[in-house]
């Protein structure tokens, strides 16, 4: 463990190594300092001889000050990276220093010199209950013990304002393993808390502000947001190191991931995201257009239901608005967009319930014309894991294909495949007519494709290079919806995996009773099938063998013991194949 100082020449040098050695003697650690300037190659890291003991120097000339810093990182190992401010720097230095903020793993802290030169008389280190504050605090003891000044500001809204500010003080001490009595506490009331912090530096003699940040946006706002200038200049300047806590194992995990992801998957460029965010925000928005879809669709469906056409009703699949919003979802969770992901899902409510209305009005219809149960329905009523991985793997084309403009036209055959408005009419007519059991399955198979499809489509929106800016608390919601989701599919699976069995063993069962009963009748079983239905009943199809046409009494007695085996009633379609041995 180590403390490694990049500093760019004539950029007080001297004063940085002073402070830097300060953290690396609380740490109890040793101190690289690498004098960065600009040049034209990068020396073969690999031949360096580092040595052991007191403070290293090393100079470094390359023309990439980013992956010299990161290779340097990688080398040493450090505990902490310590960087000059780059406000002055060249622009690409300044970005150099911004990538360092959000992608090296270890602690990285940014130090913006005061004028004075007494960086340990006394710090200040303003508590926000995060980690990285935390952190900030226990080096900050380490180096000054009691002249550590530990701040927490407080809303004041209440006479007890302070004395809430105070237990929540003593809360993060106790988080970070400092007794309070080792640091001095202050509260401050005051809405704002940049406002606080001034109020605090501006009362009191400080030498130091040691700050908590997460990334470089925070980074920025909080070296040139806290601290007055006027209070950095002259002989009792005091400076601003700003630090972000190294990253926990899932998050340096994740971003190896992405790293690999940009190398070896197509990324979407900007032109190709500025037309996919355009397409969904447009197509999301609950509106008149949206409403007349959803019902046309659903009153096709319900005919096409009704009548037992699988044409009409993969047509009505075709006109059916959801699925844009649904991927709109998957996007939202991705980016945490909170405002897209309510637009999407108030459509999908929306339609959902409005499908539901159009599908119970044509139950109603199909009560009064006294319409059988057909196969189209009853099929609809039997979720299975396999209809979990369609939903899946048609949220993950369907995102592919959007995101790609030049795909467009493959959408139709993915909006087939998922199928969302007919379980919805199919939950609605069978409601009104009584049967509970496939209304119950048909509502189970939508919720599933709504899941799946918005898991899949997040999921390749991340292989494609989708992300959300990382500020302060963005995207916790999302991330937790995410996993939500991801762990609902992962339940679904248990149910829907049983009818999947109870569907694959059911012809094994029905099989051994045919096989007893026709051997009696010199008949052989060749071939046990559970079809889907007929007429709302499930089909079972035989293939017997025999040195003759079976009798129908056969054929009746062979029927009444599937539905005793299967305790319900059930079509069965038999072949009889004439056998001859000589």
């Amino acid at each position: 463990m180590s403390v490694l100082l990049v500093v760019r020449e004539n950029d007080g040098k001297s004063r940085l190594v002073d402070l830097a050695a300060r953290f690396s003697a609380a740490k109890g650690c040793d101190l690289y300092v690498v004098s960065h300037s600009s040049g034209e190659s990068l020396p073969d890291m690999g031949k360096l001889d580092w040595g052991e003991g007191e403070i290293k120097e090393l100079e470094l000339t390359s023309s990439n000050s980013y992956w010299m810093i990161r290779e340097l990182v990688d080398l040493l190992k450090p505990g902490l990276l310590v960087l000059n401010d780059a406000t002055d720097h060249p622009d690409l230095y300044t970005k150099a220093i911004n990538r360092a903020i959000n992608e090296i793993s270890c602690e990285v802290m940014i130090v913006r010199l005061g004028e004075g030169g007494q960086h340990e008389d006394k710090i200040l280190v303003p508590c926000g209950g995060g980690r990285h504050s935390r952190v900030a605090l226990k080096l900050a003891h380490r180096m000054v013990g009691l002249d550590t000044t530990a701040l927490f500001v407080e809303p004041n809204v209440d006479e007890v304002s302070a004395s809430v500010g105070f237990a929540q003080l003593h809360r993060q001490l106790s988080r970070s393993g400092i007794p309070a009595d080792e640091v001095s506490c202050e509260v401050v009331l005051e809405d704002d808390v940049f406002r606080g912090i001034r109020c605090e530096v501006e009362r009191n003699d400080y030498g130091l502000v040691l700050i908590g940040a997460t990334g470089h946006s925070s980074v920025r706002r909080k070296l040139f947001g806290t601290v007055p200038d006027k209070l950095m200049r002259g002989e009792k300047g005091m400076s601003i190191c700003v630090l972000r806590s190294a990253k926990p194992m899932g998050s340096v995990f994740r971003d190896n991931v992405e790293r690999l992801l940009h190398i070896n998957v197509p990324q979407l460029n900007r032109e190709e995201r500025v037309h996919l965010f355009d397409e969904i925000e447009q197509k999301s928005r609950w509106s008149f257009d949206f409403a007349a879809l959803i019902m046309l669709s659903t009153m096709i469906a319900a005919l096409g239901l009704l009548s037992n056409s699988g044409a009409v009703v993969i047509g009505a699949m075709l006109v059916a608005p959801l699925m844009t919003p649904i991927l709109g979802g998957g996007l939202s969770l991705v980016q945490g967009n909170w405002p897209l992901w309510r637009r999407c899902q108030t459509a999908v409510l929306l339609g959902f319930l409005s499908a539901l209305s159009i599908g119970a009005l044509m139950g109603v219809l199909a009560r009064l014309l006294d319409m059988p149960m057909t196969s189209q329905l009853a099929m609809r009523g039997e979720p299975s894991t396999l209809d979990l991985g369609v939903a899946f793997f048609s949220g993950v084309a369907a995102s592919y294909c959007m995101a790609r403009p030049k795909l467009s036209s493959a959408l139709a055959g993915v909006a087939i495949a998922a199928a969302l408005v007919p379980p919805i009419a199919t939950t609605g007519i069978c409601l009104v007519l009584g049967k509970f059991s496939v209304a119950q399955g048909a509502a189970l198979l939508f919720g599933t494709n709504v899941v799946a499809i918005v898991v899949g489509a997040a999921f390749n929106f991340y292989l494609a290079g989708i992300r959300g800016r990382k500020t302060d608390g963005s995207g916790i919601w999302s991330r937790r919806f995410l996993i939500v989701f991801t762990l609902i599919m992962a339940g679904l699976i248990v149910p829907l995996t049983s009818v999947l069995v109870e569907r694959i063993a059911g012809p094994v069962e029905v099989e051994k009773v045919l096989v007893e009963l026709a051997s009696e009748h010199n008949v052989v079983v060749k071939r046990v099938q559970r079809s889907s239905h007929l007429d709302g009943l499930s089909l079972i199809e035989v293939t017997l063998e025999s040195a003759y046409p079976v009798d129908a009494s056969v054929i009746g007695s062979l029927k009444r013991a599937v539905e005793r085996a299967t305790g319900e009633k059930v079509h069965m379609r038999v072949t009889t194949v004439l056998v001859t041995e000589m």
